[in-house]
């Protein structure tokens, strides 16, 4: 296939036009002279005569009339996709696809998500939840534009911005009597809301008070729980496990209808604010976390991924 036919179909289609190779000149800004030899060098690359010089004005021969349909109908192509560019540049319509965890996007995305939805209504948002491992093979393959994670991807593969930095506290059900002997490393809901973990003030519980108790974790392979197993490693301890779940969200719902005792984040206390348990600082230097976006590296962001990281790099969360 011949993929230079319609090269230089604009000189043409503007005699077509103007039915006057000297009217076409003017407005081409083109000597006729230098018109006439562009249309005959188009006519003999394609081995047919467009225009039919017998003829005042000039006129269209059988194959030039099917050579500017052609034309028309790429016309009509660059245009709709001139259009839907312009529209992606000015973000009137577009779509964005974030992976994450519910509550870093329910709760820490929130400012955010409110500035860009107000800002861009025709841009759609679809979010997909899953554990750090499956969201960074969809990001990999290009199924997601970006993921939210507490866990530190590849720095070889994506680029990241920082959001918020994070902790693990414990979370043990308020009326077990395993809380009346820990009373000076206790916090209640109002002391984590006034970010009393973040001080010094409560001393680091010792993990070990909670060693004959049921524990509920999340699955293998998650990061709060590979820290949870690190946290068992240092103090020896080998704990019973009486649930596993997927989601922070549900294991905090559990434990605060006395289930078992679970490691949580405090970004899940602020958003589900339960009462129901008490809470204690953890002794680790791997309690804190940082939460990041990340993206892959080298490739090209769509106009609203550029929007999307500037109001979060400009958004206090």
């Amino acid at each position: 296939m011949n993929d230079k036919l319609f090269n230089g179909y604009g000189y043409v289609y503007e005699v077509y036009k103007t039915r006057s190779f000297s009217k076409a000149a003017e407005n081409l800004f083109i000597s006729q002279s230098s018109l006439s030899a562009t249309i005959r060098k188009i006519e003999q690359r394609i081995g047919v005569d467009i225009f039919d010089r017998s003829t005042v004005p000039i006129g269209l021969t059988e194959e030039g009339a099917e050579y500017i349909k052609a034309v028309e109908k790429i016309m009509d192509i660059e245009n709709y996709f001139t259009s839907r560019v312009q529209r992606l540049e000015e973000l009137v319509t577009g779509h964005l696809v974030i992976g994450g965890s519910s509550i870093y996007v329910s709760h820490v995305m929130v400012p955010v998500l409110d500035i860009f939805t107000k800002r861009y209504p025709g841009v759609q948002l679809r979010f997909i939840e899953g554990g750090s491992r499956q969201l960074e093979k969809l990001l990999s393959e290009g199924y997601l534009d970006m993921v939210i994670d507490n866990r530190k991807l590849s720095e070889e593969h994506y680029e990241s911005l920082p959001l918020i930095e994070d902790g693990l506290l414990l979370a043990v059900p308020k009326d077990w009597p395993v809380n009346e002997s820990l009373t000076k490393y206790q916090m209640t809901l109002t002391d984590i809301l006034n970010k009393k973990h973040l001080t010094d003030e409560v001393p680091l519980v010792p993990l070990d008070a909670f060693k004959n108790l049921p524990f509920l974790l999340l699955r293998a392979g998650n990061d709060t729980r590979n820290r949870a197993d690190h946290l068992f490693y240092l103090y020896g301890m080998s704990p019973l496990v009486t649930l596993k779940v997927d989601q922070q969200v549900s294991a905090l719902n559990m434990a605060s209808h006395g289930l078992a005792i679970t490691f949580i984040s405090d970004c899940v206390v602020h958003s589900m604010r339960s009462d129901r348990v008490l809470y204690y600082r953890l002794p680790s230097e791997d309690v804190r976390r940082q939460v990041s976006i990340f993206y892959r590296k080298n490739h090209l962001q769509n106009r609203c991924m550029q929007e999307f990281l500037r109001i979060v790099a400009e958004t206090k969360l």
